[in-house]
């Protein structure tokens, strides 16, 4: 009995020591929680400023200063740990995680989100359909920078239906250039694609429209969001925040009904169901016809 004991006490012993010597975020780095506050505040800040229209850095460096003299850190304890934080890229998710949490109950706090969903209520013409999180922060490290949401469609849609996504979106920069795009696909039942997609360079909100001028019936709905990374970042880079923020989403599919041009027939999108439309980010469009061949009947001799 007495071995026994012996033998259970090495076995705890051991464990106590490996898990002391388990390598965890050393202590001269900021720990998540910090790094998550500081950023949040970040994000705060650049909110007043863009409140006041107008393009102030000195501003925006003041603010910064006063974020890290309030939680007692350098710009070179900041510095370092952004760097710690970005060769690791699960402890840096995990802030961003955190970040992402708390701007969700901060929209839950004021009512929810303030977009276009805010003034459209569900009804059986109008849903929001947007299933993701309501706020996305991506940096532009690779496996970090890209969102991609699928839908698949289901009996509630109908032909014709309509989509409009609508999103706000933050560049948390302290130099250089902010670079995003943002995709929004429709696959069509007779495997046919409509795209939009939009360009994201600045801190403001977008708009983005499936039309379905052909009201042709919605198979799935995909997309994606990502913050680019250059590939010719300086190393010196990684010390600086790059941060997009994106809020307010939503997906809002609208039922329509047919024109009474489409109703005589006299649509073209109507009489050629074998058509997709690609819409760029200019807004402009281009038709792709495929054409089916129409079997023709040979003479019986």
């Amino acid at each position: 009995m007495l071995q026994i004991l012996k033998d259970i006490m090495i076995v705890l012993m051991t464990t106590l020591v490996f898990a002391s010597c388990h390598p965890g975020i050393p202590n001269r780095y900021l720990q998540p929680d910090e790094m998550s506050n500081i950023l949040y505040e970040y994000h705060l800040a650049e909110g007043i400023q863009s409140l006041q229209q107008k393009d102030d850095s000195i501003a925006m460096r003041a603010y910064r200063i006063s974020i890290l003299k309030k939680y007692g850190v350098t710009s070179a304890d900041f510095d370092s740990s952004m760097v710690y934080y970005t060769r690791h890229t699960e402890l840096l998710e995990k802030v961003y995680k955190n970040i992402t949490d708390r701007l969700d109950n901060e929209s839950a706090a004021y009512g929810g989100q303030m977009g276009m969903a805010d003034n459209i209520t569900n009804s059986s013409d109008t849903t929001n359909i947007w299933r993701g999180p309501k706020s996305l922060v991506l940096p532009p490290y690779n496996a970090l920078n890209r969102y991609t949401f699928e839908m698949k469609a289901d009996t509630s849609y109908h032909d014709g239906d309509q989509l409009m996504m609508d999103f706000d979106t933050q560049f948390i920069y302290q130099d250089g250039m902010r670079d995003a795009y943002a995709v929004l696909a429709v696959t069509y039942a007779n495997d046919s694609v409509e795209v939009v997609s939009n360009p994201i360079s600045s801190s403001t909100h977008y708009h983005m429209q499936i039309n379905n001028y052909g009201r042709l019936k919605i198979k799935s709905v995909r997309g994606f969001m990502i913050h680019n990374n250059s590939s010719s970042i300086a190393p010196s880079s990684l010390t600086t925040i790059k941060l997009l923020v994106i809020k307010n989403i939503s997906i809002i599919r609208m039922h329509t009904k047919p024109s009474k041009q489409e109703n005589n027939g006299q649509s073209e999108s109507q009489l050629n169901h074998d058509s997709s439309t690609v819409v760029t980010s200019d807004t402009t469009s281009r038709k792709i016809t495929l054409r089916k061949l129409t079997p023709r009947k040979m003479p019986i001799r």
